[in-house]
């Protein structure tokens, strides 16, 4: 009687488990678009994908994890070419993201909750970035066709929270001028195949 205990759920947990179905990132298709304020303006770019994997119970998303490849950072609102590669060569030192010491940055999102759309969700995950991990929620769009599957997000986050302060107001205070905003906005579209 007591083996008959242990294993009803075990075999209960094997059950749930195996109705998961785990589907890939389409680096090539994917998207990550970033966005950071200053008082002079504003700079945008993108993250390109590393890997991801997001897991579904039938169309219903579960949990995933992603890697975003930090050395990939990219500059798209400034056309010369040789201010172009300073902000972006900038934007991988250690002002800001550190690339040459953290090559990736991570985010395992580890539940989703319904939201009033079918396809709507709020997703809390954990973000590491610079080695350092903070939870985040966001609202995403997760879509299931066929064989694929289709993600929006938008996330934005504080910065200072991951220890990149340069030129943040809140760290400077009263003294910051040009400062730049602590919030850094990303777009992220995903193309998933099963």
């Amino acid at each position: 009687m007591k083996k008959l205990l242990f294993v009803l759920p075990l075999l209960a947990l094997l059950a749930f488990t195996a109705k998961q179905v785990a589907y890939q990132a389409d680096v090539k298709n994917s998207q990550v678009k970033w966005l950071a304020k200053k008082t002079t303006g504003e700079h945008a770019g993108e993250i390109f994908l590393k890997s991801g994997t997001l897991n579904f119970d039938g169309s219903t998303p579960v949990n995933g994890t992603f890697v975003l490849d930090m050395n990939s950072i990219t500059v798209t609102d400034v056309a010369d070419a040789g201010s172009n590669k300073k902000l972006a060569d900038h934007l991988k030192g250690d002002d800001f993201f550190s690339v040459a010491t953290y090559a990736t940055a991570t985010i395992a999102v580890k539940k989703f909750e319904k939201a009033a759309a079918a396809t709507d969700y709020t997703a809390t995950a954990d973000l590491t970035i610079k080695g350092v991990t903070n939870a985040v929620t966001f609202p995403c769009k997760v879509t299931v066709s066929g064989k694929g599957a289709t993600a929006t997000a938008d996330i934005t986050i504080d910065r200072t929270k991951w220890g990149i302060t340069y030129k943040s107001k809140s760290v400077l205070g009263a003294m910051a001028d040009k400062f730049i905003y602590d919030d850094i906005a990303f777009t992220v579209k995903l193309a998933l195949n099963k």
